[in-house]
């Protein structure tokens, strides 16, 4: 797990930072609204969390560019 902001600053290292909000909106209701209250409201973010699994080949992330965002989030 990564903080929220740890996670936000390795997305903007990644360049898919300002996708996450459309990924989010393509989403069918409820998911979206809890993948929203995720990303509005969360302290932390988990690898194995079903808002990652959703949201990640949503940005066109790999399993390895996941694994490897959440390494390098863990160093800011």
């Amino acid at each position: 797990a990564v903080t929220m902001r740890q996670a936000r600053l390795a997305l903007l290292q990644a360049g898919v930072l300002a996708n996450v909000d459309a990924a989010i909106a393509q989403l069918p209701e409820p998911q979206r609204t809890a993948a929203q209250i995720e990303w509005d409201y969360s302290n932390a973010v988990e690898r194995n969390s079903a808002f990652v699994a959703q949201l990640g080949p949503m940005l066109g992330l790999s399993e390895t560019d996941i694994d490897n965002l959440f390494t390098l989030a863990a160093t800011l």
